[in-house]
C-alpha cells in the first residue's frame, strides 16, 4: 500500500512540472508577442516565475502562476513586465512603459490567449 502511495505522489510530481514548464514556455511566447506589438526587445532569458497559488475557479480548483520578464527599449535599458496565468489561460499581460505609465494587456485581447497546447 506504502509503495502505491508512493508511485501516485511521484506522478503527481512530474505532472506538476511538465504543467510548469509548459506554463514557462507559454509565457516566452505571450511575452515575446507583447514586446513586439509594443515596439521593444524582449530580453529571452530573463522569464522567471514568481509565484504560484491555487484559487477555486468554476470547475474546481485551478493554479494561478505570475512571471515577470524583462525588455528593453534601446538595448541597454532594463523595463519589467509581468505575466499571470490562471489556469492554462492568459489572465492578463502588463509592462512598465519606459515613458511612465503601464501597458495593460488583458484576457481578451492578449495575442493568443487561448489554451496551452497540449
Amino acid at each position: 500500500m506504502t509503495g502505491l502511495f508512493v508511485i501516485l505522489a511521484l506522478v503527481l510530481v512530474v505532472l506538476y512540472f511538465n504543467d510548469a514548464w509548459r506554463s514557462l514556455e507559454r509565457v516566452r511566447k505571450v511575452a515575446r508577442d507583447v514586446c513586439a506589438r509594443a515596439g521593444v526587445q524582449f530580453l529571452d532569458s530573463s522569464v522567471i516565475q514568481t509565484g504560484v497559488r491555487i484559487e477555486r475557479g468554476g470547475a474546481g480548483l485551478v493554479l494561478v502562476r505570475r512571471y515577470r520578464f524583462e525588455f528593453a527599449t534601446d538595448g541597454s535599458t532594463r523595463h519589467v513586465g509581468e505575466i499571470t496565468l490562471r489556469g492554462r489561460r492568459v489572465q492578463v499581460a502588463s509592462m512598465e512603459l519606459p515613458e511612465g505609465g503601464r501597458l495593460l494587456d488583458a484576457e481578451a485581447s492578449a495575442p493568443g490567449a487561448g489554451d496551452l497546447p497540449r
